[in-house]
Formats: C-alpha cells, sequence, structure tokens
C-alpha cells in the first residue's frame, strides 16, 4: 500500500504532556521516555487530529489536513477525569481531605525517578482529563492556541520554581504551627487572598496537620482556577503546558536518560 504523504512532525519545544497520544487514531505517537512525542512514520496519515490537541502547538502537519474518525477503545483510566470534582468536594466539606492531594504529587514524581518516563501526566492525569472533558466535549473552551510565552522554557522553568518556593512556604508554616503557633483556619487563593474556613471540624486532629490541610487544599485549588481559565481562554489543556509537575517530571527524565532528542534512525 502507497505510504500518505502528510505526516505530524513535533518540534524540539513539545512539553511531553501526552494529549497527542491520547487522541491519535492510530496510535502513531509516543512519548520518548517522558522527554518529548515522537511520531511512527509508518503509522502516521496526517489527519492533524494531533496537531489540533496540542495544547502547546508544537505539532504541524507536512501538507493539507484531512479528517479522520476513528474512535479508540476506552479504558478505565479514561473516566479518572471523576477524582479532580471529588477531591475538591470532599476538601470544601471536611479539608482533611486535602492530604490525598499528595498522591498528586508522589504518583509522577516517583514514576518519572523509578520508572524514567512521564505515564501518569500522559495517561493517568485526572485533572487533564476534567480540562479536556469540559473544553472539548463541553465546548467550554475558545480553541486557541496558548501564547508563546506559557511554552518557552524560561516561563515553565520559572512557574516551577515560584510554585515550588509556595509549596515550601506552606510546610514552613507548617512547622510554625508544630512548633506552637497558633493554627489560622484559612484556605489562600491565588496565593494572596485567605478565605476563612471556619465550618471544617479538625477537633480530631492535632493542629499541624489541619495546617497542612489547609494549606495543600490552598495549592490544588488555586491550580484548579489557573487550568480552568486558561481552559476557557485556550486550548483544554493548556494548563498542561506550563504545569509544574509536568514540567518536573520532563526534566528528571531528560536528565536521567541524559539525551535531548532521540537519535534519528
Amino acid at each position: 500500500m502507497a505510504k500518505p504523504n502528510r505526516i505530524a512532525e513535533v518540534s524540539e519545544q513539545c512539553v511531553s504532556c501526552g494529549c497527542c497520544v491520547m487522541v491519535c487514531p492510530r496510535s502513531a505517537i509516543s512519548v520518548y521516555k517522558g522527554m518529548y512525542a515522537v511520531v511512527d512514520k509508518e503509522k502516521c496519515i496526517g489527519c492533524g487530529i494531533c496537531a489540533s490537541a496540542c495544547p502547546a502547538a508544537v505539532i504541524s502537519i507536512s501538507s493539507k489536513e484531512v479528517v479522520v474518525k476513528d474512535h479508540k477503545r476506552k479504558h478505565w483510566y479514561d473516566y479518572l477525569w471523576i477524582v479532580s470534582p471529588v477531591y475538591l468536594t470532599l476538601g470544601f466539606f471536611n479539608i482533611l481531605f486535602a492530604w490525598l492531594g499528595l498522591v498528586f504529587f508522589l504518583t509522577p514524581l516517583f514514576i518519572a525517578i523509578f520508572g524514567g518516563n512521564k505515564v501518569y501526566c500522559n495517561r493517568y492525569c485526572d485533572r487533564g482529563q476534567f480540562f479536556e472533558l469540559l473544553g472539548g466535549k463541553l465546548r467550554m473552551s475558545l480553541r486557541k492556541n496558548p501564547p508563546l510565552l506559557l511554552k518557552s522554557r524560561w516561563f515553565r522553568y520559572g512557574f516551577l520554581t515560584f510554585f515550588m518556593t509556595m509549596f515550601a512556604l506552606m510546610i514552613y508554616n507548617t512547622y510554625l504551627v508544630f512548633a506552637g503557633q497558633s493554627l489560622r483556619e484559612a484556605v489562600t487563593l491565588l496565593w494572596m487572598w485567605r478565605l476563612p474556613w471556619h465550618w471544617a471540624d479538625i477537633s480530631f486532629v492535632t493542629p499541624w496537620v489541619a495546617q497542612f490541610a489547609f494549606g495543600l487544599y490552598g495549592v490544588m485549588l488555586t491550580s484548579n482556577i489557573i487550568g480552568l481559565v486558561t481552559m476557557l481562554i485556550w486550548k483544554p489543556r493548556t494548563w498542561c503546558v506550563f504545569c509544574p509537575m509536568g514540567t518536573m517530571t520532563q526534566g528528571i527524565c531528560k536528565i536521567k536518560h541524559r539525551v535531548s532528542r532521540e537519535p534519528s534512525p
């Protein structure tokens, strides 16, 4: 059979979010060792679905795009989107459920460190799925390419540095409560506004446990709000372009494998 003359091409600015992997009807794209997406030239038909879905706008098609409808079989992990709204709802009624958020921090890190890939981001990320559901299937997104600023290296690592600084400050505040400082029953939104949270029943735990829960819930709520706003303005999973965990795990994979691009066959 003659090989099609259309093919997807991925630029070096790929953030390895895995959106293209999930939508490709021919399973022609994979994420190479958690670092960047690669295209199987034997399978790719140049349909352009991946280019349309890519939140970082780093995929191009060599010639005119065609429309291909070939729905992939659903897997159990395609329904993990439910975790995001459930987590935020549980935390609203009982702040101590916020501790479950550590799973979202530690799991991607462990996979990147010990597995050397970004399979969590590429397949199991509930937040990415949730944004795709809202922006894609429910058509709440304008589906425009984000500005070049968001996918620039200095912005992504700058946002990661800022995010980790705020996370470290949260840990420090938890330590102060552990050391004897009074508990502040409030959730900090967007790292600026303190929302009173006095209905939470925290009488059965030590103050520092509650303080950590307030801080972590604030971080999770803030990142979800940022993700929702970027989803509305640009593509559904624009958050994935500069997600701190995505940036960190991609960096870990690059260090672990010590290569910048896959050698040409």
